[in-house]
């Protein structure tokens, strides 16, 4: 289903990587523009830094009550310290070839947008004091936001392929994983792989995670009329259409149907799917990405699993 030519992706991913002190501050800036409207994922827990009282109530531990407090009234109150373990979150971009490609110009690549999406996501957690990690050769991990340059490289050289890297994965137990993609190899119903045995891989542990279905709009709505050809990412026609009119209910058809594998792929693992049309602002997946996750985890626990958050598209269809 690729729609176009990929002239040279492998020159498209060094363009990607020369502009990446650029799309690190695009980023950021993402990131700090919706941090100063969310709260922090706050709960009690072990710890060292105070955070709040409240009043003692039978069978809470002496050793909690804080005299000093407590001689100020007539109630007794607990000292509670903010939870401080950090929880592992792993982002991994899947840059296949077909993610380098616009439908036209002035709409950014997928692969240009999966890296501000994946990098400002990162940002945000690793202000919440979490770790963040990426799927490459040394499965680099930061615990500080002034390492992102590092983590953004780890995620270009992550795989390019989902279907046959997954069992390579060892994200760990308990972790949350974040996988964006067109997921363009899993577009052929006749294949074998399927979306959802990749994603019960990925969460065979326990693991919590969501899917991010990077889409440019001619993937939704295709724009074209007339004679087209249709090439792979390697420049072979695929398949030429005298007029693409003729064949446009049954693409969408099709393209439906992929779509929707990916999202109900998400939904029996219990994991959030978010669609993204790179022609729209990155800002709201970016904010249903950051809540899922961190809410996940405030609802379970540290290292554990909660209630899924109700994906905001998942009436709307794929």
């Amino acid at each position: 289903m690729a729609l176009a030519a990929v002239h040279d992706h492998v020159a498209a991913a060094r363009a990607l990587a020369a502009k990446l002190p650029q799309l690190i501050d695009e980023s950021r800036r993402m990131a700090m523009s919706l941090r100063s409207g969310l709260h922090g994922n706050r709960k009690v827990g072990p710890g060292s830094d105070f955070w709040q009282f409240r009043p003692y109530v039978t069978g809470d531990p002496a050793n909690q009550i804080d005299w000093r407090r407590s001689a100020r009234g007539d109630h007794t109150f607990i000292r509670q310290t903010e939870w401080q373990a950090s929880h592992n979150y792993w982002i991994w971009p899947v840059f296949s070839p077909s993610m380098y490609w616009s439908s036209k110009r002035g709409i950014p690549t997928k692969a240009t947008c999966t890296l501000i999406i994946a990098i400002a996501l990162a940002d945000l957690l690793l202000h919440n004091g979490e770790t963040v990690g990426t799927f490459d050769a040394e499965r680099t991990r930061i615990t500080s936001a002034e390492h992102l340059e590092k983590l953004a490289h780890a995620m270009l050289a992550s795989p390019a392929t989902i279907a046959d890297q997954v069992d390579t994965m060892h994200a760990g137990r308990k972790h949350s994983v974040l996988v964006l993609s067109d997921f363009l190899e899993f577009a052929d119903s006749s294949q074998s792989q399927s979306p959802s045995r990749a994603i019960k891989t990925l969460g065979q542990y326990q693991n919590d995670g969501a899917l991010v279905h990077v889409l440019d709009p001619a993937e939704i709505a295709p724009p074209f009329s007339g004679r087209i050809n249709f090439l792979d990412t390697d420049d072979q026609m695929i398949f030429r259409s005298e007029r693409f009119e003729d064949l446009e209910e049954g693409f969408k058809q099709r393209a439906q149907v992929w779509r929707a594998s990916v999202r109900d792929a998400a939904r029996e693992n219990n994991w959030l799917y978010d669609r993204y049309i790179t022609s729209e602002s990155a800002s709201p997946t970016l904010l249903a990405l950051y809540q899922h996750l961190s809410e996940r985890q405030s609802q379970a626990g540290s290292n554990g699993r909660g209630r899924p958050i109700t994906n905001r598209r998942s009436k709307t269809g794929a």
